[in-house]
């Protein structure tokens, strides 16, 4: 290969490299962060609650530290700054009993208040001698933390104040009130190292507390989206339930083929109006687990059950070419239960299944209750199967038969007089081949 051309592919292959880090900018991000903040949840309201009452617990007792500080070293006319940062316990003590009065509002503005005139009155008493100042950065990051992306007058408010305060200490304007000078620089030196440390810690306290706050909302969250989720699906399929969750559009599809079983269980109402609610709702949910358990392990799609009734379709709203199948081998399957059921129990017990294949409307009704249903006239034939059909027996349609007698042993019943439906052909399914 020429040497010009080789030249020419790693230039190009350069270019694309150097160009893989000179993106453009991403409109999207900047036009996110300018978009207004969505509306605050309660937990995003309980986070801040805590915050409030985290960072007033810790500013009484650093206040308390240095009041304890101020007399274990009786500072040169250190009585200004002891009762500065006296006043300023009390006043987080009052800020406290506001939060638990649940006066959150006014718990934060003491806070702030109190903070930032605290931090501003000991920088000019001290002339920041021992970088008092650095404690106008954790009250900048605690006004963002606690007061929510609405509250922008209060941020910008307790923002600007630390700022000042910032400025005064940067300019010097005046001299110590406080004796310092009088002090080992050994002192001194570990005042200055203290204020820094504490306030870093500080800082970073803020951010951990809050990034575990928000880890701990996000986990609630998430918990609780999967427990929606499980919820959801108990009611819906799991493909509607997915498109349910993703759009708000109307669910609605028409599927060309599907099998279609109803099921009664023969003798349980005249034996149900005897018993106790306990006792008709304790079989029930015996039987119907079993059901759905087969239904299940099968991968037929429950639709409702009505009193003793079970509905079920196969081929929506997944399509499935061996839908018939589905239905047949259930269909039997669900004869096993209730045979199962009935030698457990002593209740004489049966079941009337009819089954028919055709095409239905699906989709998802209800604005509060959800509930995904099937309609057309498959599902009026397949409910007539039922009712014409006998306890103990499996009657299927002539569209049914079709599509299952090469693996499952039919016996005809003949011609029936079907309500609605007039004269049809119907089989009895008896087994799997």
């Amino acid at each position: 290969m020429p040497q010009s051309i080789l030249k020419a592919d790693t230039e190009a292959e350069k270019n694309c490299y150097v160009r893989s880090y000179l993106r453009r900018p991403d409109a999207a991000f900047w036009l996110d962060l300018l978009a207004p903040p969505p509306k605050p949840t309660e937990t995003d309201f309980t986070r801040r609650r805590r915050m409030t009452r985290y960072s007033l617990g810790a500013a009484l007792g650093l206040s308390a530290f240095y009041v304890g500080l101020s007399l274990v070293f009786n500072l040169k006319d250190s009585q200004s700054l002891i009762w500065l940062n006296g006043i300023s316990v009390a006043c987080y003590a009052l800020g406290m009993w506001a939060a638990s009065l649940q006066a959150q509002h006014i718990a934060r503005l003491w806070l702030m208040v109190t903070l930032n005139t605290q931090v501003i009155l000991v920088t000019w008493l001290m002339a920041d001698a021992i970088n008092s100042s650095v404690f106008c950065f954790v009250s900048a990051a605690l006004a963002l933390v606690i007061f929510d992306a609405h509250e922008k007058k209060y941020r910008a408010l307790f923002t600007v104040i630390p700022i000042v305060g910032l400025v005064i200490a940067s300019l010097e304007l005046n001299p110590a009130y406080i004796g310092i000078h009088s002090l080992p620089q050994g002192l001194l030196l570990f005042a200055r190292v203290t204020n820094l440390v504490i306030g870093l810690l500080c800082i970073l306290l803020l951010v951990g507390v809050f990034n575990r706050e928000v880890l701990k909302a996000e986990t609630g969250l998430v918990e609780e989206r999967a427990r929606s989720d499980r919820l959801l699906h108990a009611v819906l399929p799991q493909k509607i339930a997915n498109e349910l969750r993703q759009s708000d559009r109307m669910i609605a599809n028409r599927h060309p083929e599907v099998t279609v079983l109803f099921a009664d269980i023969a003798g349980f109402t005249p034996w149900s109006s005897a018993q106790e609610p306990e006792v008709v709702v304790s079989l029930l949910e015996k039987i119907f687990s079993r059901f759905d358990a087969r239904l299940s392990h099968l991968g037929a799609e429950k639709i409702k059950t009505i009193g003793d009734a079970y509905m079920v379709v196969s081929g929506a709203p997944d399509p499935r070419a061996d839908h018939a199948h589905v239905i047949a081998n259930l269909a039997l399957a669900l004869l096993e239960e209730i045979q199962l059921v009935r030698q457990e129990t002593g209740i004489s017990l049966d079941m009337r299944i009819g089954v028919h294949t055709g095409s239905v409307i699906a989709g998802v009704i209800g604005a509060v209750r959800f509930s995904y249903d099937i309609w057309g006239d498959t599902v009026n034939t397949a409910s007539r199967m039922e009712s014409h059909g006998q306890a103990g027996r499996i009657q299927i349609s002539q569209q049914t038969k079709e599509r299952i007698e090469d693996a499952f042993v039919l016996e005809p019943r003949g011609i029936i007089d079907v309500k609605g439906k007039g004269e049809m052909e119907t089989w009895w399914l008896l087994a799997s081949k």
